[in-house]
């Protein structure tokens, strides 16, 4: 069998969707993190330590327990441990990774492929972005909260700021595997995408701040939250808990070429 259709096979056995074509000619590829080294790419991503934030119950950590590379994906995962987080004792830990005063960009095509944990009541994988001047705004390109109601759907978000005004949608996933979630930003509009199908548009029609706040640049932001918003643990929840990353790719605007 050729390679193609063995890793087809493996695919759909595994339940996993295959990533969409890449993305129209547009867009260039300006920064990516294939995660193919052994190890976390430090020149790209800040790794937090020793974070304990009053919106969420765990602790962030530079741990190899709770970030790392394994076989080519970046592995990001909530433990169930008790540790001391700055003033606070905290009884989870996880991990939090930013580009902050690395990279930073105004407008593009924000890509990740992943993959959410099962099993996960209280558990909040997230790829987003905020303003580099730490005001007004965020972009979620994906949250994928745990439990009952939330397993089987992606939600996408903006923030003007974090009370009161949001705006967001949940989007039904089919199978539990890895799934592209997209952003693309541009001056007029944000869409998102999900393997490849537009789900979701903003623009300034559809909410008043657009003008204000998406204008300016944004960094990225990719961790796992333990607890928070959704609540807490509960006993069906699976520790470790994983969110598993293939990649994460930034593309901005090409200049149209005459023919």
């Amino acid at each position: 069998m050729r390679l193609a259709g063995i890793l087809m096979v493996l695919i759909l056995v595994s339940g996993c969707t295959p990533p969409p074509s890449a993305p129209a000619q547009q867009w260039r590829l300006v920064w990516a993190d294939e995660f193919d080294a052994h190890t976390i790419d430090r020149s790209k991503w800040t790794i937090r330590n020793g974070e304990g934030r009053d919106v969420d119950l765990g602790c962030n950590v530079d741990d190899p327990a709770n970030s790392y590379i394994r076989y080519g994906f970046l592995v990001i995962r909530g433990l169930r441990k008790t540790v001391r987080c700055g003033s606070r004792t905290r009884h989870y830990t996880q991990a939090y990774l930013d580009t902050i005063g690395r990279f930073s960009w105004t407008y593009g095509r924000f890509e990740i492929r992943a993959k959410a944990p099962s099993e996960a009541t209280g558990i909040w994988p997230a790829f987003w972005l905020r303003p580099d001047d730490g005001g007004k705004g965020e972009i979620d390109v994906v949250e994928l909260p745990g439990g009952a109601k939330w397993q089987d759907k992606a939600t996408a978000a903006i923030f003007y700021d974090y009370s009161p005004v949001k705006q967001d949608t949940r989007i039904p996933l089919t199978g539990d595997g890895f799934h592209t979630y997209v952003t693309e930003w541009t001056p007029t509009s944000l869409t998102w995408f999900i393997d490849g199908q537009p789900v979701w548009r903003r623009d300034s029609s559809t909410t008043k701040f657009f003008g204000e706040v998406f204008h300016k640049p944004y960094n990225l932001r990719l961790n796992l939250q333990v607890g928070g918003w959704l609540g807490a643990p509960d006993a069906t929840t699976v520790f470790p808990a994983e969110f598993v990353v293939d990649h994460v790719r930034v593309y901005q605007s090409s200049p149209m070429v005459s023919p």
